[in-house]
């Protein structure tokens, strides 16, 4: 009797042992059938893992132009130079406008604005996005939520700090200043200054032609390497 006892015990714990060894491993739960045959995804280790990780770098991320990566290098400054503004502070990006006209600014600084909200934004910082509209506007065109009319915009947003930037177009490029500033005092509490070849931006600027318009007056001169450059779809 305890013979036969023993040798059931070896046979439940031989069944036991081979339920074991066919169980699927749990991540066996992202399985799937690929033209009748059957994909399993286990780990290298063969272990079940708790979660999947997503590595952006290796996927890809989107591609960026010259202003991108100018606009990155520009807030990078900026944040080292800080000395007042958190992260939790509402900040908000003003357009860049020309240096000798505050009422002006151009294609280049309205893609610039874009690029230094993004790259804020990098840095975790509060930004506030003016732009953004009390309703969505649903037309023929299609649906809109930006707007530049100050009528659709809120006017109650809380803001503490603006960054304030001028562009001036040179013989050899375009100059930069950027100051954050404490709307309440008018301090500023981060700046930064810099310049970019025209060449390095191919993709917005173009060298001066032999005539040109400042402030609706026609200028020749066969000596354009004494002229400024022009951004692109600004007229000449």
């Amino acid at each position: 009797m305890q013979q036969r006892l023993t040798v059931l015990a070896l046979m439940l714990t031989t069944f036991g042992l081979s339920g074991c060894t066919n169980t699927l491993n749990q991540s066996d739960n992202l399985a799937f059938s690929n033209e009748g045959k059957w994909v399993s995804y286990q780990d290298s280790n063969d272990m079940y893992q708790d979660k999947l990780v997503y590595d952006a770098n290796a996927s890809g991320l989107a591609p960026k132009g010259q202003v991108n990566i100018w606009a990155e290098k520009l807030v990078n400054e900026l944040v080292l130079q800080n000395d007042a503004l958190r992260p939790d502070q509402p900040l908000v990006v003003a357009t860049p406008v020309m240096s000798n006209n505050f009422q002006q600014t151009n294609e280049l600084a309205l893609q610039l604005q874009q690029s230094l909200m993004t790259a804020f934004h990098a840095h975790e910082f509060n930004l506030v996005d003016l732009n953004v509209a009390n309703a969505l506007r649903a037309t023929s065109q299609g649906e809109f939520m930006l707007s530049r009319d100050w009528q659709l915009l809120p006017s109650d947003l809380p803001v503490s700090h603006v960054l304030v930037s001028t562009l001036n177009l040179t013989n050899e490029g375009i100059n930069f200043n950027g100051r954050i500033v404490d709307v309440t005092n008018n301090r500023v509490v981060s700046a930064v200054q810099s310049f970019v070849a025209g060449k390095s931006l191919s993709g917005y600027v173009i060298p001066a032609n032999k005539v040109q318009t400042r402030d609706g007056l026609l200028y020749r001169t066969e000596d354009t390497a004494n002229n400024r450059y022009t951004v692109l779809g600004d007229k000449q």
